[in-house]
């Protein structure tokens, strides 16, 4: 009779993490490392290397902050998408009003956090955009993002 070991493997989920300032990144980074179901497999810190870091690591879910250089968060994410629509894009940004919010979702993001919410809820949006099919906004973005919010 064999008795085999059923090894239970953890699906990893590649995030690439996209910020024009480098001490963001390096804090998203620390809050994601010990997650045991979180791979950083790139960095960037403008538009077109999120383009390009798209195509190269094809992560599951990207990072991306809304104001960049050399190309908006909102054209790149929309660009990402048309290239690689499995590619599920976080936007985070410093800003929190209406119209950041939608031009984000409009391109093809699949949620929206601020950077003063990310510390208690990065991982929370990470995995939730990674394992749902819907739109995930953090309580500030959903709070701003309804009609006569």
């Amino acid at each position: 009779m064999w008795c085999g070991i059923l090894q239970m493997t953890q699906e990893q989920i590649r995030v690439v993490i996209v910020d024009d300032h480098s001490g963001v990144r390096a804090g998203i980074r620390y809050l994601l490392v010990n997650a045991k179901d979180i791979d950083v497999v790139g960095e960037g810190a403008n538009g077109v290397e999120a383009v390009q870091l798209a195509s190269i690591h094809k992560p599951d879910v990207m990072l991306l902050d809304v104001e960049l250089p050399l190309l908006r968060g909102d054209e790149a994410v929309r660009l990402i998408r048309g290239k690689h629509p499995e590619v599920k894009v976080l936007a985070v940004s410093s800003y929190s009003d209406r119209q950041y919010i939608q031009e984000m979702l409009a391109n093809g993001a699949a949620g929206y956090i601020t950077k003063d919410e990310v510390p208690e809820l990065l991982l929370e949006a990470v995995r939730s955009i990674y394992n749902e099919n819907h739109t995930w906004l953090s309580p500030r973005a959903n709070r701003i993002n309804r009609p006569g919010g």
